[in-house]
């Protein structure tokens, strides 16, 4: 194939006047396509068609008016064309009645007209717009077409109910509807149509019993369907009795549908079948080789996720040879089946979830020389991997949680996707290239050593997680200049120390930094450069200096900010308000200093609880994310409902001042830990307007004055610590208090009264814890003052009454003297007895 590496088409193509055959497609022509080519008033067959999913290269037109020209158009293909621009492109492709073939797939058009006043398309036989996003009920011109053999409107956003627009389409042989959010069709509708031979209507929510369904199809088109594909419906019920009557079926899609009850044999009989997908019901009993033996045609068989027992004596061998095999959560092993040895033209291989506890038979390795992708994941696979893979046409390897052990082997240089997580690895990372490497899992493995620079040549990696294992050193300083595409980076739980370096925010794709439980050090890591981070973890370190203010002002879209457990000093920047995403902020367990920002109630997660975008589970698709909380009282890791989370943990810090009365403000906060502070003043007394929180930790500070009785408002509220400050008065009662009994909530507070504490609550111990802690800091310096003034009235008293008054002088002072006296002379005696016993 050539490749003309982004040039454009050359205008002087449209100079060819009598040219018929025009075909450039797939040639990676890049620009636009020059209006010239509309001189070629004679052609007949144009394929411009393109794809620049691995390129990055883009052809387009600006002004399809071109197309018009070109009346002797018999077939044309601009798949792949950036079209968004051309709001005309239907009227130009009506301009052409000749036109018998049109392919128009992933071309971004702007839309369709549901309606044309004139129709000039009636030789059109076949129309393809898969994948335009078109947001539309079915056009009406539809019910024009007169010769029309094949329609593809897949992947598109059309709507509505299908009723009438294809019932006289007689000449269609090919329907595919799928992927759209059609919300239903009626059987009646297709009643003329017994040409058909293909049907897509999946994703069509249509619901109901299946066989209901399908026995309203007109018997012509049912006796005649060589390819139906009714997956994601909804419909109940089982295969029983109308399947095994389609004899005619070659390709049978009915995946992921609420279908039950076993697989009838005549299904297994179906005499054509080559393609059989029942992916994801609820589907049981046995597959023994007696069944796989009537299917002699079958290329493609996935059975996975369903409650299948699949039987099959060793020595069977298979009367075909299969391209894809899909048998995940069966119950496959406990042995390795070995009938898979003879498929010889094998291409797509999962097994995962199927109990196979056995090690893998040296011949398997031999297969990878044409399987291209195989999941052998969460099962009980034993062994060791060869050591040297040699050639191989894999692309997907995952071996994850499974038993296997030993040293990591030289992986194939062709791998995009390797997954041997939760193994038992041992050794040291391959120091070997793997150019076209999209996503490494080595987690939860035992592997040693430094990370090795080798993987700085992976260009295309995206993800890179090589969290709990035993690695050491530093990070090398080349990670992420040169690998554009990278979004995640998860070394958490390892050996690693040094700096974090600046060239992790070369990709402007970067989204979880995870570098928690290392022994990493210095000063918070430059990540300005990070803008797309939605994840920091820097927890369990040894990161000191202050949190710097740019925190706010350049990782805009952070939603998790995790530094828990280092030795960060100072104060808490008030610019963190500005993130307005943030949805978890744990900085417990530091050195930080300072009263609590105000600015903490401006955070916008009422907002984003409205109109969330879960951009964390969007990260990657192959990626879960994780990280763990302290979660009432508890710390506990939190995988795919982390974005419903809404946390604040500041506890364990030097924090002082009163809790500013903004954080009730936010209302739809979840987790609020302040406790093992040194916070003063009262808790808010609008505390109840937090409406979402379930923990609330205030342990261990020095908060005084009433528990609010806002807090029985807490309606979810499960956990509550306000043990070990200084509170008084009566504890409240009512609503989810009543539930949260236990006494050490409040342990440490001796002025609170009533249950659940064991003090009772009299009026005058009431009166009097209720006055005694002062209100504000002006109490304070009242009562100070009072005290001091006290003091020093009483001391001019008692000088004046000795001025004045003679007799009280005289008194005064003579008993000064008898008691100087008696003073001197039991001084003297004690001594004379210690000497005295001294010497004896």
């Amino acid at each position: 194939m050539n490749n003309f590496s982004e040039n454009s088409i050359p205008p002087y193509l449209g100079s060819f006047k009598n040219l018929r055959y025009l075909n450039l497609s797939y040639l990676n022509f890049g620009g636009t396509i020059p209006p010239q080519i509309g001189n070629l008033s004679k052609l007949r067959y144009l394929d411009l068609s393109f794809d620049s999913t691995f390129s990055g290269i883009t052809l387009r037109v600006d002004d399809i008016l071109w197309l018009t020209r070109l009346s002797s158009l018999k077939y044309l293909d601009l798949s792949g064309v950036n079209l968004n621009t051309s709001t005309d492109w239907l009227h130009a492709v009506n301009m052409l009645p000749s036109l018998k073939v049109l392919h128009l797939v992933d071309c971004s058009l702007p839309g369709i007209s549901t309606s044309l006043s004139h129709f000039n398309l009636t030789t059109l036989k076949v129309l393809d717009l898969r994948g335009n996003f078109i947001n539309s009920t079915l056009p009406t011109w539809l019910r024009n077409f007169t010769s029309i053999t094949y329609l593809d409107l897949r992947y598109n956003e059309f709507y509505g109910v299908i009723s009438d627009e294809l019932l006289h389409l007689s000449t269609l042989n090919v329907l595919f509807l799928g992927g759209n959010y059609f919300k239903g069709m009626n059987p009646k509708a297709l009643r003329y149509l017994c040409n058909l031979r293909s049907l897509d209507l999946s994703s069509f929510s249509i619901g109901g019993e299946i066989m209901e369904w399908v026995e309203m199809l007109p018997r012509c088109v049912r006796n005649n369907l060589q390819t139906l594909y009714l997956s994601d419906n909804n419909f109940r019920g089982n295969l029983s009795g109308w399947l095994e009557q389609m004899n005619s079926l070659t390709d049978i899609d009915l995946g992921s549908n609420l279908l039950s009850g076993s697989i009838p044999i005549g299904v297994w009989k179906l005499p054509n079948l080559i393609s059989l997908y029942l992916y994801n019901n609820s589907l049981d009993g046995v597959v023994s080789d007696i069944e796989l033996s009537y299917l002699r045609k079958i290329q493609h068989l996935d059975l996975s996720l369903n409650a299948f027992t699949v039987r099959v004596r060793d020595d069977w061998v298979p009367p075909f040879q299969l391209k894809e095999i899909f048998l995940a959560s069966c119950q496959l092993g406990p042995n390795f089946p070995a009938w898979l040895k003879s498929q010889s033209q094998l291409e797509l291989l999962d097994l995962s979830k199927s109990k196979i506890a056995d090690t893998l038979p040296s011949w398997f390795w031999n297969m990878s020389h044409f399987i291209s992708y195989s999941d052998l994941s969460e099962n009980q696979i034993k062994g060791r991997l060869p050591l040297l893979m040699g050639s191989t046409k894999l692309w997907y390897l995952n071996l994850s949680s499974n038993q296997f052990e030993g040293p990591l082997p030289s992986l194939p240089h062709n791998l995009q996707i390797i997954d041997l997580s939760n193994n038992f690895f041992t050794g040291v990372l391959p120091n070997i290239v793997l150019p076209q490497m999209d996503y490494l899992f080595l987690s939860n493995n035992d592997i040693s050593g430094r990370i090795s620079s080798a993987l700085c040549e992976s260009t295309f990696l995206t993800v890179l997680d090589l969290s709990n294992n035993n690695l050491s050193g530093e990070i090398p300083e080349c990670i992420g200049k040169s690998q554009e595409y990278l979004s995640v980076i998860d070394v958490s739980t390892n050996n690693l120390v040094g700096r974090i370096p600046d060239s992790l925010c070369s990709s402007k794709y970067i989204s979880l930094l995870k570098f928690n439980s290392n022994g990493f050090s210095g000063e918070f890591p430059s990540l300005q450069n990070c803008t797309g981070l939605v994840i920091l973890d820097l927890g369990y370190n040894k990161f000191s200096g202050i949190i710097p203010f740019w925190i706010g002002e350049s990782l805009t879209l952070l939603m998790v900010l995790q530094l828990r457990s280092n030795m960060f000093s100072g104060g808490i920047p008030e610019q963190i308000a500005q993130l307005g995403s943030l949805q978890v902020l744990d900085l417990s367990s530091n050195n930080l200093s300072g009263p609590l920002p105000r600015s903490l109630g401006n955070f916008s997660w009422k907002a984003l609880k409205q109109g969330r975008i879960d951009r964390i589970n969007n990260i990657s698709v192959y990626y879960s994310v994780s990280i763990s909380l302290d979660i009432k009282g508890e710390e506990l890791p939190i995988w795919k409902i982390l974005y419903l989370f809404e946390s604040i943990d500041l506890s364990n810090n030097n924090l002082s001042g009163e809790i500013p009365d903004e954080i009730t403000d936010l209302q739809t906060q979840q987790y609020l830990n302040l406790s093992r502070n040194n916070l003063i003043g009262h808790i808010p007394e609008k505390i109840g307007e937090m409406q979402s929180l379930e923990s609330l930790d205030l342990a261990m500070n020095k908060l005084s004055g009433n528990i609010p009785q806002s807090l029985s408002a807490l309606t979810y509220l499960s956990y509550l610590n306000l043990s070990y400050n200084n509170l008084s008065g009566v504890i409240p009662t009512g609503n989810q208090l009543q539930t949260l009994d236990d006494p050490s909530i409040y342990i440490g507070n001796p002025y609170l009264c009533g249950p659940p504490s064991t003090r009772n609550c009299s009026a005058n111990e009431i009166n009097y814890k209720d006055n005694e802690g002062p209100k504000d800091k002006f109490d304070w310096l009242w009562i100070y003052f009072s005290v001091v003034l006290g003091y020093l009235f009483g001391f001019a008293v008692f000088c004046g009454v000795l001025l004045l008054s003679n007799a009280w002088r005289n008194a005064y002072f003579s008993m000064i003297d008898i008691i100087c006296d008696k003073l001197c002379i039991v001084t003297k005696v004690t001594l004379t007895r210690l000497k005295q016993r001294h010497r004896g």
